[in-house]
């Protein structure tokens, strides 16, 4: 687990320039080479990023929509469109998943069309030691976020209920049925030791100890 920042697959982008300047997004109209290394994830903000250019200097906290898979991104989505939730915390973790290594997906975005995506890698925030707040746990709220390059240039950040995954395998070959725009967030959480009042291991200390079904007279 991650505290505020982590190393991440190396990317090999683009940086806007407009960074540099303390400019809004595009506003230089230009963009350098970077690579892209670190990410950092600080609540209520967008995802950021650490870079290195190629001239020496390093800059931190890029913020999502400052960079590019192309010199010249083809589209121009706002953030909020790139990245649909805040970070949910300072503690997270970083995968790259071997089952979605390369994939390709489609990303569902606010108007509801489809924007495809190519896979990177994956954040999942956690409650930590010094951060309990936010939805980082709560099974109903907690949002993971699968990073991609758009086919625009342009990187996004999504959760799993917008993202369609593409397979040109045997495996993932239906479209969504119609009955899945009646499905609803998973909202229940599970203990296996919430269930203790019924059961007892008693209080010797043995190996192989008995459980004992003590669920009558604690009715």
């Amino acid at each position: 687990m991650s505290y505020l920042s982590a190393s991440i697959p190396i990317q090999i982008g683009y940086l806007d320039t407009s960074f540099l300047y303390n400019k809004k997004p595009r506003s230089t109209g230009e963009w350098i080479p970077a690579e892209i290394f670190s990410i950092v994830s600080i609540t209520k903000r967008c995802l950021m990023f650490n870079v290195m250019s190629e001239f020496g200097a390093q800059f931190a906290r890029v913020p999502i929509h400052y960079l590019s898979s192309d010199g010249e991104p083809k589209t121009n989505y706002e953030i909020d469109w790139l990245q649909l939730w805040d970070s949910f915390s300072y503690y997270f973790t970083i995968q790259k998943f071997d089952y979605l290594k390369n994939s390709s997906a489609y990303i569902i975005l606010k108007d509801k069309k489809k924007h495809v995506g190519k896979y990177l890698f994956t954040l999942d925030w956690c409650n930590g030691e010094d951060y309990f707040g936010g939805y980082s746990e709560v099974q109903a709220g907690h949002k993971c976020a699968h990073v991609f390059w758009g086919e625009g240039g342009q990187m996004f950040a999504q959760p799993n209920n917008r993202i369609i995954w593409r397979d040109s395998g045997a495996f993932i070959g239906l479209s969504l049925p119609e009955e899945s725009k009646k499905w609803k967030p998973f909202g229940q959480e599970f203990s296996c030791e919430g269930l203790a009042h019924k059961w007892t291991a008693g209080n010797e200390e043995l190996m192989y100890y008995e459980f004992k079904n003590d669920g009558e007279k604690n009715k």
